[in-house]
């Protein structure tokens, strides 16, 4: 049998040596340094500084922020509380028990600054996307990639706190928003779909305007809901919002104000709900509920002509939203 060795020249092999065997070395040796000696407690500080600037009151715990590769961190037990802004209730609370994020370390070579996440959500689900930067002294530009997989809204602290009652529900879909200070150049579109959506548990109480106490609410099952908005020039502008549930229809529509910060984002929704028959009839507490509903003179501005319940809520997103009675506005078709 005939062998053939191959054997490199001295010249071959210190050619190898000194332009790919000495760069790969130098690079292994620096990624490792640089993984080992990253000033985490430094990421830790300005994570959290940032999320004050951008929420003034709110708290946040990070229980651990560990290195994730070479670009990457990951955070475990991250808990936001955002205080309430009335007297006597308690804070907001937000719970993710992991999230990681990397940076894109060529964008930032270029000037953008680029970063993908990963959010494991508190009772289920993940939150992953992308956030794209391209901001400067003279002009501030975003791009923000969110996708939702099967997060469960009975989680959401600050969800519940809005609606006074509890709210059940998994979210599935995406959002994909380009922000830019200049509102001709803010573009995107939302697509969002709610599984199993309802309001209210049989336990906690609901205050109604003209009612004395707080009501007790049955749980409302209102099916599947569907969110679909449009974003051109600055307003993202709900173009379906419906639900056909076996208690409940709910219609909405209205537009969201996009600026800069987020937390000024301003709201104006109007939101349709028809009970039917079936849930009002359900037993003798939902019949006294609406039968005293019915009678309330502080309720009537609530109903529409064929008796659905409409509101309108207006606020920003970083502030209070309240809740307007709007029974003789005209829903869009």
């Amino acid at each position: 049998m005939n062998r053939f060795a191959f054997t490199l020249s001295e010249g071959t092999r210190t050619a190898l040596r000194r332009y790919v065997g000495y760069p790969f070395f130098f690079l292994f040796a620096f990624l490792i340094s640089a993984y080992l000696s990253f000033p985490y407690d430094r990421v830790r500080e300005v994570i959290e500084r940032q999320v004050a600037v951008a929420v003034p009151g709110s708290e946040l715990e990070i229980v651990s922020l560990e290195p994730s590769w070479v670009s990457g961190v990951e955070l475990t037990g991250v808990s936001l509380r955002i205080p309430s802004e009335t007297e006597g209730e308690r804070p907001m609370s937000v719970t993710f028990p992991r999230v990681w994020a990397r940076v894109g370390m060529l964008s930032y070579l270029f000037g953008t600054t680029s970063l993908s996440y990963e959010v494991e959500v508190d009772g289920g689900g993940i939150i992953e996307g992308s956030f794209e930067d391209e901001s400067d002294d003279d002009h501030a530009r975003s791009h923000l990639i969110v996708h939702l997989q099967n997060v469960d809204l009975r989680r959401i602290g600050p969800l519940r706190t809005a609606t006074r009652l509890p709210v059940t529900g998994v979210v599935t879909g995406d959002i994909d928003v380009i922000l830019d200070d200049q509102s001709e150049e803010t573009v995107g579109e939302v697509s969002l779909d709610i599984a199993d959506a309802s309001l209210g548990d049989g336990r906690a109480g609901l205050t109604i305007p003209g009612m004395p106490g707080a009501i007790t609410v049955e749980r409302l099952a209102l099916g599947t809901i569907t969110v679909r908005a449009e974003i051109e020039h600055g307003t993202a502008r709900i173009t379906q919002l419906v639900a056909n549930g076996e208690d409940a229809e709910l219609r909405g529509s209205g537009t969201v104000r996009l600026v800069r910060p987020v937390r000024n984002c301003a709201l104006d929704v109007l939101l349709r709900i028809n009970v039917l028959p079936g849930y009002r009839e359900r037993n003798d507490r939902t019949r006294g509920i609406f039968g005293l509903a019915d009678m309330s003179p502080d309720v009537r501005p609530y109903r529409a002509a064929d008796g659905a319940f409409q509101l309108r809520l207006q606020g920003t997103l970083g502030g209070r939203v309240t809740a307007v009675a709007a029974g003789a506005a005209s829903m869009p078709d």
